[in-house]
């Protein structure tokens, strides 16, 4: 029973942590900026909302953004 109990916390705890995937932005000026979490694109204003990986919220242009990959 024990066995059982450490593989169900094993296996939710790496779902998870998949939900929270970290993405690299590559920019036009050649820059490469590493997000935690999906980056957030707002139509609306034309930029660009991500969380870098210390835990700060940084905002940029879309226009300024070459592409985004998931990491």
């Amino acid at each position: 029973m024990k066995k059982l109990s450490c593989v169900t916390i094993m296996v939710l705890a790496l779902g998870l942590t998949g939900c929270a995937g970290d993405y690299v932005i590559n920019t036009k000026a050649g820059d490469q900026l590493f997000a935690h979490g999906e980056p957030e694109r707002d139509r609306d204003t034309g930029m660009t909302s991500y969380t870098d990986m210390d835990g700060d919220y940084h905002l940029m242009n879309t226009n300024d953004i070459a592409g985004i990959v998931k990491k």
